[in-house]
């Protein structure tokens, strides 16, 4: 994918979401769906968001848009929007893993494929097991009256659909106009050559740490496009290099991903004028910051320990 396809790609995503989410406000739907997932709530959910792990797998950004107008209203606070976030990941990756990563991978490295599935799906049930105590203990005396929600009637009228509309175009205009200058200046540095220099800089680093040629070169080019990379895990099979190797390099390479691209181009688009720097910079960490520690620790552990 060129950078303009990826732009164009962002930027459909986010109006889409935009719209979706003022479809669901406007139609009244985000009550009524509010409602019906109530029973969430008992893995540590605030009750007002557990709507949004649904949202979450036809549209994040939707989820996020809808999360921040009950913050903006001061329904819910911070710390439950991290909470329901981290909460949605696990349900977020069963998705990917099933639709994306393993009809792609299992075909081509095997086994490999369902250890490394297991690998990364492991960390987001951890989170979800933390999330569900930390949130059963803040919310054990929280008393929410059903009309917390508001009205839980769908309204598919004309106006209400127009109006949703409407709103939806408004906001995805002006993160539009907001998201640009980033993506731009992003692209220049990569032309630039700052992650080449960067890749250069990490090699030493990575021979020492026990990886050999062909591992360092799947690191740096999963960097760029991991699709591309992957081509070189059959490599290493046939090389034979052993298992541990593999997903310890596969989990470094994703960490160089996430590090150098994913957090830019995928994750900042959810959260650019929608929240606070405090909370987006939170947000980051939690999403991005997170998983490119366990990632790196646990790809390095894997090369250097078996």
């Amino acid at each position: 994918m060129s950078f303009t396809e990826l732009y164009l790609f962002i930027v459909a995503a986010v109006f889409f979401g935009y719209v979706l989410a003022a479809l669901l406000v406007e139609t009244g739907f985000v009550n009524w769906l509010g409602l019906k997932t109530l029973p969430l709530a008992r893995f540590g959910i605030h009750p007002l968001l557990t709507q949004v792990p649904v949202i979450y797998l036809v549209s994040p950004r939707a989820a996020h848009v809808v999360a921040s107008e009950l913050l903006k209203e001061g329904k819910v606070k911070p710390a439950d929007l991290y909470l329901t976030i981290l909460a949605t990941n696990f349900p977020m990756r069963l998705m990917f893993l099933y639709r994306y990563y393993l009809p792609v991978l299992l075909p081509l490295i095997g086994v490999i494929a369902v250890y490394y599935a297991l690998l990364r799906l492991a960390f987001d049930f951890i989170l979800l097991f933390v999330v569900s105590v930390i949130g059963r203990l803040r919310y054990r005396n929280l008393s929410l009256p059903r009309y917390s929600f508001g009205s839980s009637r769908i309204n598919l009228s004309f106006p209400a659909l127009l109006e949703g509309l409407k709103k939806g175009a408004k906001e995805g205009f002006l993160f539009t106009l907001k998201f640009t200058p980033l993506f731009f200046f992003v692209v220049f540095l990569i032309k630039a050559g700052a992650m080449e220099w960067l890749t250069v800089k990490l090699k030493p680093y990575l021979g020492r740490l026990g990886f050999n040629s062909l591992e360092i070169t799947y690191i740096t080019t999963a960097a760029i496009s991991p699709p591309v990379a992957y081509g070189l895990i059959k490599v290493m099979l046939k090389e034979g290099i052993k298992t541990a190797h593999i997903l310890g390099t596969m989990a470094v390479g994703n960490a160089m991903f996430s590090l150098l691209r994913s957090w830019w181009a995928y994750l900042l688009p959810y959260y650019l004028g929608l929240y606070p720097l405090r909370i987006t910079a939170v947000l980051l960490l939690l999403q991005a910051g997170l998983p490119i520690l366990y990632n790196f620790t646990v790809g390095i552990a894997l090369v250097k320990f078996f």
